[in-house]
């Protein structure tokens, strides 16, 4: 079920109904960025530090994805504004 978040930047707030479930998909990311954080790629193999790296690399695409979607929902960025945000 998506709800209704009330996100509050400064001194502005803005109603945003999250149409996406991208806010699940960061929390997901995270903690498998959280489970892996521990463990002592010392003593892998070639092919388990190698599973360790694409997992840290597809959790940081999926949260760089998503904070894109989110921050696309929050701001209309379709239209021209002399306060783009310029990456």
């Amino acid at each position: 079920m998506l709800n209704k978040e009330k996100v509050i930047f400064e001194d502005e707030s803005y109603d945003v109904e999250i149409e996406s479930r991208d806010t699940e998909f960061i929390a997901a990311a995270f903690n498998s960025l959280g489970a892996i954080e521990m463990l002592d790629t010392g003593l892998m193999n070639e092919d388990q530090k190698e599973v360790i790296t694409t997992i840290q690399f597809q959790a940081i695409a999926i949260i760089s994805e998503s904070i894109n979607n989110i921050y696309n929902e929050v701001f209309d960025t379709t239209t021209d504004s002399s306060n783009d945000l310029v990456l």
